[in-house]
């Protein structure tokens, strides 16, 4: 008889696939982790094709077997498409076939399966299969976080597999990389399709679309333009503006770009209806009534120039924005589905954190993160998005400490046109944005009182006006907030509202500080060194020992933030294949120890940290603000340096306690 074995579907379980590695039997360890890792280094740089070629290759090669491939499957749900597939030493054309009668169709079940003998019998309507010799199957289903099968990933052999193979952990391990690979495909082409509109929505335009960029040099010109200036596309991109505008335009344009400060980017617009000319290609000049917007993508800023007939003047551009913001949050679910595995840590403070985030995610309730700065509030924020129902919808991103006071309710509830000066057009908030999906209010403790009183009513009713308007919006947001302030001892200082104190505390997620979770330090520091070793071009391997003994006893007041500056210092010091700190750390940890006389045990980390902020503060001679203060040395805001000096009983020599 055939041995055969079904196992129950992966999906059913929502855990880390690397987790597993660290519980195998220690007669596993030093095989398994040595195919791993040839794995792992033989895919870590690819993305794309190039990856999953990567994949089966490498797969292929670590398990001695001489075929392998990774599928996606088709609309059709019968079919599958190879995306790569090793056979017998090579990489062949990718083919589709049809899934019924084949090991494959158990696998796309959503069942991890295996054949340990004779699978040209168990499946005699494909020959070949005998022709092969194919002896041995195993097969890993690609199931997305929804549950939707998406492809599977094999491997078979012309001779027996064991039942025991210890090459399913790793089939394991790397089917869930595949399918991060594929979601990210998958995300590239929504991209692409987003585009394809907005290329669409240009061309068809009626009026002449023109984007340049800060040095007033044409980035796009659309098919409008090109009619109504007579002159092609590709001879007036990356040529300046000026010439296609009257004098007068072409000072009010100069103008406005200088006035458009960054905190006001994608807030303010200008409308000229009348009294301006453009001139086309031939010289000639026509009137036009324009309308001028700033827009941030990047970092970098962009002006758009729409000339057309008022009429269709606020659709048109109201259309384009929205397909613009569309494009950037696409762009970063990219970013972020080309980097899996982002959140390091196993730590039994982070272990906490990570069960609290799966837990909340398939609810619709409020979601209240704390703890000090840079210790990943944004991360679990995303983490809890992703796992939630709201997945396909936007996770829109505001940082309230950034916003100016009084753009605040502008930018998180919109504003009507003629609102306040500058307001040149009606404008959607954030919470318009957000609808159906998830908002995350980074440094909610920062919110002017007005915005906090608007915000309460949004958790309780899902209804706001726009700032200017009457007309009441519906929303259905999922609202997750962050704070690194103590928002009790707000309340009780009069400078929170206990009301929405309470509402926004609903499920609070304390997230630890590095120190308290010591583990998870070479941990993240192994992660961030191989991000930055890859990004700078540099062959830096490891760790040194002292290296991992350094930053196991510093403080890091500034948490995973301040170790990520540190280590992207190191590697850029960096000389030889092991990582050394000791240029990299502002407090050199070989300095003179205590005297053994100190109260204050080296083991503590609160007396370490004490002593070091002392040391900063000292050394800018008390001075806590400004670009050299010792909260910037720290990587800190001002106010917290001020809290934990309070909580540590730091003061300077001869002040009053």
């Amino acid at each position: 008889m055939h041995e055969a074995k079904a196992a129950v579907p992966e999906h059913s379980e929502q855990t880390d696939p690397l987790a597993g590695a660290a519980n195998w039997p220690a007669d596993m360890q030093d095989p398994m982790h040595l195919a791993l890792r040839a794995i792992v280094e033989g895919t870590a740089t690819a993305t794309g094709t190039e990856f999953f070629y990567a994949l089966v290759r490498e797969l292929a090669r670590a398990l001695s077997v001489r075929y392998a491939f990774v599928s996606e499957l088709l609309e059709s749900g019968a079919r599958v498409r190879t995306l790569a597939f090793w056979f017998d030493g090579n990489l062949i054309d990718n083919i589709e076939f049809d899934l019924d009668g084949t090991p494959c169709e158990v696998v796309m079940r959503g069942e991890t399966v295996y054949y340990t003998r004779k699978v040209y019998e168990m499946f005699p309507r494909h020959p070949e299969l005998r022709e092969l010799g194919i002896e041995s199957y195993f097969g890993v289903p690609l199931v997305a976080e929804s549950g939707q099968e998406m492809g599977h990933l094999a491997v078979f052999h012309d001779q027996p597999m064991v039942k025991e193979f210890r090459g399913m952990a790793l089939l394991k391990i790397f089917a869930a990389r595949a399918r991060a690979e594929l979601e990210r495909k998958r995300a590239e082409q929504a991209l692409r399709k987003s585009e394809e509109r907005l290329a669409s929505i240009l061309a068809s335009a009626m009026d002449a679309i023109v984007t340049i960029d800060a040095e007033r040099r044409i980035t796009l010109f659309n098919a409008a333009a090109e009619k109504v200036f007579r002159c092609r596309a590709e001879q007036a991109i990356g040529q300046p503006f000026e010439p296609f505008l009257s004098k007068r335009f072409g000072n009010l344009l100069k103008g406005y770009c200088l006035a458009v400060q960054p905190a006001t980017v994608n807030s303010q617009q200008l409308w000229a209806p009348e009294g301006l000319t453009a001139r086309r290609r031939d010289g000639e000049e026509f009137p036009v009534e324009a309308t001028l917007s700033p827009l941030e993508i990047g970092g970098q800023r962009f002006f758009t120039v729409i000339l057309r007939d008022v009429t269709e003047r606020w659709q048109s551009e109201e259309t384009l924005k929205q397909l613009q913001l569309e494009n950037i949050y696409l762009q970063e679910e990219i970013k972020t589905r080309q980097s899996p595995g982002h959140i390091v840590g196993d730590s039994p403070a982070m272990q906490a954190v990570f069960g609290h985030a799966e837990q909340v995610a398939g609810t619709d309730s409020t979601v209240l993160l704390t703890g000090e700065t840079g210790t990943g509030k944004s991360v679990i924020a995303r983490t809890i998005h992703d796992l939630s129902d709201r997945r396909d919808k936007l996770f829109v991103n505001v940082n309230c400490a950034a916003l100016p006071g009084e753009l605040v309710e502008s930018e998180l509830f919109g504003h009507e046109k003629g609102a306040f000066t500058g307001a040149t057009a009606q404008r959607k908030g954030r919470f318009e944005l957000a609808d159906g999906g998830t908002l995350f209010l980074d440094e909610v403790g920062e919110l002017t009182a007005g915005a906090q009183a608007k915000l309460l009513r949004v958790l309780q009713d899902q209804e706001f006006e726009r700032v200017g308007g009457t007309q009441t919006l519906k929303v259905n947001v999922r609202l997750i907030a962050a704070t690194n302030r103590d928002l009790a001892r707000m309340v009780k200082d009069g400078a929170f509202r206990a009301d929405l104190y309470y509402r926004l505390n609903v499920f609070p997620i304390r997230l630890p500080s590095l120190c308290e979770r010591p583990t998870d330090i070479p941990l993240l520091a192994r992660y961030l060194l191989d991000k930055f070793a890859r990004k700078m071009g540099k062959s830096i391997h490891d760790l040194s020992p002292r290296a991992c003994e350094r930053l196991l006893r510093y403080p890091w007041p500034g948490n995973i933030r301040e170790l990520q500056n540190v280590i992207e210092r190191a590697a850029i010091l960096a000389r030889g294949p092991l990582l050394e700190i000791d240029n990299a750390l502002e407090l050199r940890l070989d300095d003179p120890e205590p005297a053994a006389s100190t109260p204050e045990p080296l083991g503590s980390l609160e007396a370490m940290e004490r002593a070091y902020i002392l040391q900063v503060l000292e050394r800018t001679r008390w001075v806590i603000e400004g670009e050299r203060g010792a909260a910037a040395i720290l990587d800190l805001n001002p106010s917290t340096l001020r809290s934990r000096m309070q909580k540590l009983h730091i003061r300077k020599v001869g002040t009053a306690a």
